[in-house]
């Protein structure tokens, strides 16, 4: 039996009642893959991040949802950042390892946002969802929909889609039959990130397919990565964008994107530091 020492922190938020819900333990000596998902399915939040090795130069990240290991997703880091920051009392770390590879990130200490940079060079393919069939997915005219759907990968691949507007975004049904037949990257992980652009101001949502039932991610850091990867696909770079998710859950979420004029690619949040425990486990 071994306590292990965790942190609640709010990500993308400086608020005590919204933003991204996280589970940060730090690990005194490894924990299996087992525990860590048990560990995870148990917190039953969106992820649980494990810091591993925290007094290296560059310590080690496991993300885990209540169903699997994720190899990178930006809520947890953003969160895990803050804590690594708190506990060596210092100006941090220059990068983390995830199963992604290492992701380089910086604190702007002024505003307290936390950025951290894709860890790998974007990656698009084609989905099997024309706009007419994404129109019956997601029950909205073809008119709300701007391009079909596609996948984009910065690190963890995700299917995205821009549409017309926030109401259209807000709007949306979707057929359960037709989301889990194309928009499903291996069996428990179906998941689709909807996007409107108002100038600067880009408004999300996430929605996923999770023990039968559509689920919604509050604020999620590897789609803002992944919106990002399209803009550099398309040849857009040289700005920041503000990324609104989470309001119709009553959490709203704000993230920072930013693409560099050398197509680097930087997701940001704040934090809201909640409390910590402890957690008694028998490995």
């Amino acid at each position: 039996m071994q306590s292990l020492n965790y942190y609640w922190i709010n990500v993308f938020t400086t608020e005590q009642d919204k933003g991204n819900p996280l589970p940060v333990f730090v690990l005194k000596k490894t924990l299996s893959q087992t525990a860590m998902q048990k560990i995870a399915t148990m917190m039953n939040q969106s992820e649980t991040v494990f810091i591993e090795n925290l007094n290296n130069d560059s310590p080690k990240l496991h993300i885990y949802t209540p169903m699997q290991e994720l190899p990178f997703a930006g809520h947890p880091i953003i969160g895990a950042l803050q804590i690594i920051k708190k506990l060596k009392n210092s100006s941090c770390t220059d990068s983390l390892e995830t199963l992604a590879g290492t992701v380089n990130v910086q604190i702007d200490q002024h505003q307290q946002i936390y950025w951290i940079k894709a860890p790998i060079t974007p990656k698009q393919r084609a989905s099997t969802l024309d706009i007419p069939l994404t129109s019956q997915m997601l029950n909205i005219p073809e008119s709300q929909i701007v391009s079909a759907p596609q996948w984009l990968n910065t690190g963890s691949e995700q299917l995205i889609v821009e549409l017309s507007d926030a109401n259209a975004v807000d709007s949306i049904q979707i057929n359960l039959d037709l989301f889990q037949k194309h928009a499903t990257l291996y069996a428990g992980r179906t998941m689709i990130y909807l996007w409107a652009r108002d100038h600067d101001n880009v408004y999300t949502r996430y929605l996923y397919f999770k023990n039968g039932a559509l689920g919604e991610d509050s604020g999620t850091g590897s789609a803002c990565s992944n919106l990002g990867g399209l803009q550099v696909l398309e040849g857009n770079n040289n700005f920041e964008w503000t990324i609104r998710q989470g309001c119709l859950l009553g959490r709203e979420n704000v993230l920072f994107l930013k693409v560099t004029a050398n197509q680097e690619i930087w997701i940001g949040g704040q934090n809201r530091f909640m409390g910590k425990g402890e957690l008694l486990w028998a490995d």
